[in-house]
């Protein structure tokens, strides 16, 4: 189980987590039952409600709470979740405090992340990154309909249930088409190997950075590597500035051109040449598997 990544990065995944001394005590109706993640910002606990359903549940760090801008974020990152039902995004059901300490509850996904699938398998098979992409692609759709952009696709950010459907996860960059976002001006915010290159001048975000990431992740699923992996550290960033990247049918052979042109054409430099929805990339991909 992971998918909480960039703010909460899991995949540190038991890192910190013996002898947490809230496994088996409560947060506020929560009884937490072991720990599935620690990062930088926290923990996420799984859980049981009430009524004994097993919740993710996200907890702050205590210095951070105490962090007024943070504060707004991570409630705003709730009230955003909020917004959105739709069927391949982990919808947010609880959001409160317990002494002092912001908690949100999501519903538990019982799996893993597509990071840890592909790390698990080194590639996905053709069928299944197209499945994935497609109910991907269809979650960022409904998220973009709201005018809200997730910012930061990447494969920690998707999380694989036990039968294999994707789901959304972690709005904690998330911004919405008026530009609210708690950061610093200038900021760039993201992972850098699923940036798109707008992001990383800091300049407007739309839709259209969010097909890049998918684009990204597309091709990290089908040839194991993402698209810009033998780049280290900023040489990464200006690689997505300003190099094109390989074709995913140059690193596996049995990808099919049509696949590797609607992947390249999702990581354009400039927006307007990608797909104008996400869907659009998932369609693309999906004709060109026959």
């Amino acid at each position: 189980m992971g998918g909480w990544a960039q703010a909460f990065d899991l995949n540190q995944q038991g890192t910190g987590a013996e002898g947490d001394s809230r496994v088996g005590q409560s947060v506020g109706p929560y009884h937490i039952e072991s720990v599935l993640g620690v990062g930088g910002m926290g923990h996420v606990y799984r859980a049981t409600d009430p009524n004994g359903q097993l919740v993710a549940l996200k907890l702050v760090k205590a210095d951070l709470a105490r962090d007024d801008t943070f504060r707004r974020r991570f409630d705003r990152e709730a009230r955003i979740a909020q917004q959105v039902r739709h069927p391949h995004v982990v919808p947010v059901l609880d959001q409160a405090e317990h002494e002092g300490i912001p908690y949100l509850a999501q519903r538990y996904i019982a799996g893993c992340n597509l990071a840890e699938l592909i790390e698990k398998q080194g590639q996905l098979d053709l069928p299944t990154a197209v499945r994935v992409c497609e109910e991907v692609a269809s979650g960022l759709d409904a998220l973009h309909e709201q005018g809200l952009f997730h910012r930061d696709i990447k494969p920690a950010n998707i999380l694989v249930d036990e039968e294999g459907t994707a789901y959304i996860t972690d709005f904690g960059l998330a911004k919405d088409s008026q530009g609210s976002l708690l950061t610093r001006p200038g900021q760039a915010l993201g992972s850098m190997d699923y940036m798109a290159p707008e992001q990383i001048r800091s300049e407007e975000i739309t839709f259209s950075a969010d097909v890049y990431g998918l684009g990204c992740v597309m091709y990290e699923a089908l040839t194991g590597a993402p698209p810009f992996a033998d780049r280290q550290g900023m040489r990464v960033l200006w690689a997505h500035l300003q190099d094109p990247p390989l074709s995913p049918a140059e690193r596996r052979s049995e990808i099919p051109e049509g696949v590797s042109a609607a992947i390249l054409k999702a990581l354009e430099k400039d927006p307007q040449g990608r797909q104008q929805s996400a869907g659009e990339l998932a369609q693309q991909m999906h004709a060109a598997t026959g």
